[in-house]
This record gives C-alpha cells, sequence and structure tokens, in this order.
C-alpha cells in the first residue's frame, strides 16, 4: 500500500472485481490451502459463487485506485443459496476450469490424506450450508458470510465498515440473523468477530466431544450475530 491512498468499502463490481477477488482468497485461506490445486479451487467455494449468486449483498475493500483487496461476500438465506448453487452454479464449474470436475462422492476424503479430494468434495456438497446435525442454526442465523482481507490492509478497521455494510444491507432485506464459520484454532479471528459483535453459537454441537458451545466435530467455531 502506497502512502497518501486511503481504502474505502464499496459495493462489488462482479465483472471488474473477479480477478482481484479470486485472489485476495487464494492469499488469505487457511495455510494448508495455499498452494497447489487446493489453492486453484479455494476461491470456487468460498469467494466465487457469492459474487454470481447474491452480489447485491458483497462488499469490497476498495485500496483508494480501484483495486479490491479485501471483501466480504454473504448468502442471505442459506436454504436458497443451497439450492442456486446446484441448480445454477455448479453446472458452469468445468466450463471455467476442467480441474473442477466432479470428484467421486463417497467415500469421504480424508483432508489430511487427500485434500485435494476433499476440497472438491466440498465444492459438490452444497446441502453441507444446511448444518442438518443443528437446523435451529439456519432458522435463526439464515445467512453466513465469508470475510477477507489481504494483510497490508488488515488492523485499519475495514474489517468492521465491511461488516457494517453488510448488516445493514441484511436489515434492509429483514434477515433476522448472520453467521459464519472459523477455525476453533485461530484465537485471533475469534478475538475480531467478538469485538464487532459476533457471539458463539449457543448449542454444544459435536456430539458433546468438547463440551464447548459453538464447536463441531470438525474443530470448526459456529459464531452468530442478530440483526
Amino acid at each position: 500500500m502506497e502512502s497518501g491512498e486511503k481504502p474505502f468499502v464499496r459495493p462489488v463490481d462482479p465483472v471488474k472485481d473477479a480477478a482481484a477477488l479470486f485472489v485476495v482468497c487464494q492469499k488469505t485461506v487457511g495455510p494448508e490451502l495455499r498452494t497447489g490445486i487446493p489453492n486453484r479451487i479455494a476461491p470456487y467455494i468460498w469467494e466465487v459463487p457469492y459474487i454470481h449468486l447474491c452480489p447485491e449483498y458483497c462488499f469490497v475493500v476498495d485500496d483508494g485506485n480501484g483495486a479490491a483487496v479485501g471483501y466480504v461476500v454473504c448468502a442471505p438465506d442459506n436454504r436458497t443459496f443451497s439450492r442456486r448453487f446446484r441448480e445454477e452454479y455448479i453446472p458452469n464449474l468445468e466450463l471455467w476450469d476442467p480441474i473442477l470436475k466432479k470428484p467421486p462422492m463417497e467415500p469421504l476424503a480424508d483432508w489430511e490424506n487427500d485434500l485435494t479430494l476433499g476440497v472438491l468434495q466440498c465444492l459438490y456438497r452444497p446441502e453441507d450450508l444446511l448444518h442438518p446435525v443443528c437446523p435451529r442454526l439456519i432458522e435463526e442465523y439464515p445467512a453466513h458470510l465469508h470475510i477477507d482481507i489481504l494483510p497490508e490492509y488488515q488492523r485499519m478497521g475495514l474489517g468492521k465498515q465491511l461488516m457494517e455494510k453488510l448488516w445493514a444491507k441484511l436489515r434492509e432485506t429483514q434477515i433476522p440473523g448472520v453467521h459464519l464459520i472459523m477455525d476453533s484454532r485461530n484465537v485471533d479471528v475469534e478475538r475480531f468477530y467478538l469485538a464487532v459483535g459476533y457471539n458463539r453459537f449457543d448449542e454444544v454441537v459435536d456430539g458433546g466431544a468438547s463440551g464447548e458451545k459453538g464447536k463441531d466435530e470438525n474443530r470448526s467455531l459456529w459464531m452468530v450475530k442478530r440483526l
């Protein structure tokens, strides 16, 4: 970031911002996904579908010169998003990149032993967004989001600004709550979400294995906010 530039938050431009947001996602995913084929696939799960299916709920950090350097992307209703993902998004995947061909879906891959297969299977399982182990999550918090900002633009208050833009849009369309799923090992990220108004989901959702509210069997935390 050059001195004198002033980043700001604006609505996404699904065409102009597409390439930049793809790279932001690739650079900010979990460390295990930052190389090779998994890195090539990751944006098609956690960024691309949102700007295609619900761009009005997506906002970006503009570096001050028109380039997107961060984003929040959101599906306002998991049930609708899951259906549209399967009907409208999945049929295009192989057209965009041949590596996105549907893999064998059974048995489920062990991500530690075959990360590429695990990520591909995730891409073709939008119904996982319905969280059948706890339907109450999407009944009370039907929207979900992903937020990522390049490191050099973090700790500038831009994450909170992205959230505030999104919350205003969700309230405008009478969405009662929003949730997100995060790695429970990342305490700094949880601290950020708590600071901007999220809380852990108030049920034990891993069958009692941890005894912790909001932590599932995959070591993920469910964070929620009422709107």
